[in-house]
């Protein structure tokens, strides 16, 4: 299914290269009657679609057939397609690509669509092989545990009664040593692959136990909210794991009643949050000025509630099958790589990359498309890096670690990172945004194809939205100051008159 991410009907058209074109001078299709042309409230380029080509056959498939089956934009199951591939080969292998330059293969990534998209369903699906990997093996180290656990307790317990019974200093001798080898009988530790809704102190926690690998993984962000800071004393962000945990570096915590140590951290986030998350989340100068913006990939697919198919095809069973099967026996076989399988790039593949390099290096200028970026887009190389690792490992996913990433597998890393270099364009620019404007929209796209409406059905369309009426009076002023709606002079002169407003023309054509 391919899904057109496209402005509204009164946006400039934007041809296949992303630019747009010229104005037509033909005659609007509606009448004029003094309405000027409305200015646009978002002037931004529609965005590209999820280049879902990237990936090897059996992944695309899936995506696109997950997206047809429960109609959301191909970039959902994409990026969580990505996240999959991360949470299999983060910390377990890294792509190698010069001198001491090492890039682990753990993403950062969001995904931001509103209520009743389809997050949960399309999580669910795609996430499948990782979830049954990491039962695979809890199950089968569950007997291990039990038996080394039931060794300990006895042990512990033989250990006690001698102490009980010692009646001299040479018998108590004896049962503290028997405490002690006790004590050192060593219990291996559930295997996890992946953590939903904990607290970065817990993850930490995790990260240790599980030799520094650990994947966030959520249909909702409440991460995110908990890492700004939603449950602390101080209401102050704790980003420390996120900035550590993306680039590798040592964790080590000496606190009070708590002691871990981290050499490699690896952790893999990927998470489905709400559009206002995106402005929440600048809200806090600790999670922007810190860095932790910079290290996520972030995804704005349109929205297709009211344009969804009602009877979808549904997902063919050989590809889920192909899929599941594949992306878990991937997790399965790089969970054994204690020390990180390394990647090489082949002189090709080399090459192109630092043609990409060199392409993005004037374009982190102040002056330059990338300037405003500049912290996010220096990641960006190698986050390309990255890409190209999972993808070489989606491609070979039996002896992948046995060859060296090729040509064509970095163009398609290349070209994911283009797709991501416009989204994060439109998701910083949206963390900036007016909060008004973005309400102005949601009245927006109410009010297409209506003549006219009044102010109290407005309000309660947004009133989730927006404080109380006042404040949808203010949003209704912006429209008016765009010049999509205004209001109608009420000819009654008893009682409390309604409010009405007239529509744009061009937004009540409809059809």
């Amino acid at each position: 299914m391919t899904t057109q991410h496209n402005e509204p009907n009164w946006a400039p058209d934007i041809d296949k290269t992303g630019k747009e074109t010229p104005p037509t001078t033909e005659e609007p299709p509606y009448p004029n009657d003094g309405w000027e042309e409305p200015i646009p409230l978002h002037a931004g380029a529609a965005l590209p679609p999820f280049p879902t080509e990237v990936f090897p056959g059996y992944i695309a498939a899936m995506v696109k057939a997950i997206a047809e089956e429960i109609q959301v934009p191909e970039d959902l199951p994409g990026a969580l397609a990505l996240a999959a591939l991360a949470t299999a080969a983060g910390g377990r292998a890294e792509a190698a690509i010069k001198g001491t330059w090492r890039e682990p293969l753990n993403l950062m990534l969001a995904v931001a669509m509103p209520p009743g998209s389809g997050k949960s369903p399309v999580f669910n699906a795609m996430m499948r092989p990782i979830f049954q990997a990491e039962k695979a093996l809890q199950e089968a180290v569950r007997d291990k545990i039990a038996e080394c656990e039931a060794e300990r307790q006895t042990a512990l317990a033989d250990a006690e009664e001698e102490m009980k019974k010692a009646k001299d200093i040479k018998a108590r001798k004896v049962a503290l040593a028997s405490r002690l080898r006790a004590d050192e009988i060593e219990v291996p530790v559930m295997p996890r692959l992946t953590a939903d809704d904990t607290s970065p102190e817990q993850a930490t926690t995790i990260l240790a136990e599980q030799h520094g690998r650990l994947a966030i993984l959520a249909a909702e962000g409440a991460f995110f909210e908990v890492m700004m800071g939603r449950y602390s004393k101080d209401g102050r962000p704790n980003v420390e794991l996120v900035l550590k945990g993306h680039a590798g570096d040592r964790i080590q915590v000496d606190r009070r009643g708590r002691g871990e140590f981290v050499e490699r951290p690896s952790l893999t986030i990927g998470l489905c949050i709400q559009p206002q998350m995106l402005r929440d989340i600048a809200a806090k100068p600790q999670m922007a000025g810190r860095g932790v913006l910079a290290r996520f990939l972030f995804s704005l697919p349109p929205d297709m509630v009211g344009k969804r198919k009602i009877t979808p095809d549904l997902a063919p069973e050989e590809v889920m099958r192909a899929y599941n099967e594949t992306i878990k026996q991937l997790a399965l076989d790089l969970s054994e790589w204690l020390d990180p399988a390394l990647l090489s790039m082949s002189p090709a593949a080399l090459k192109l990359f630092t043609e990409w390099r060199a392409e993005l290096e004037p374009r982190l200028l102040e002056n330059g498309d990338l300037g405003s970026l500049r912290e996010w887009a220096s990641k960006l190389a190698g986050h390309t890096a990255r890409v190209a690792g999972l993808l070489h490992l989606a491609e070979n996913p039996a002896n992948g670690h046995r060859s060296a990433i090729q040509e064509e597998t970095m163009k398609r890393a290349i070209a994911l990172a283009r797709y991501y270099v416009a989204h994060a364009k439109a998701a910083f620019g949206a963390m900036e945004e007016p909060p008004l404007l973005a309400k102005a929209r949601k009245i927006l796209k109410w009010v297409e194809g209506q003549k006219e409406f009044k102010k109290r059905d407005a309000h309660r369309h947004v009133q989730k939205h927006v404080k109380d009426v006042a404040e949808t009076a203010k949003v209704l002023s912006v429209l008016e100051d765009y010049g999509y709606i205004r209001m109608i002079p009420s000819e009654t002169t008893v009682g409390r008159p309604s409010i009405t407003y007239a529509v744009h023309p061009r937004l009540a054509v409809t059809g």
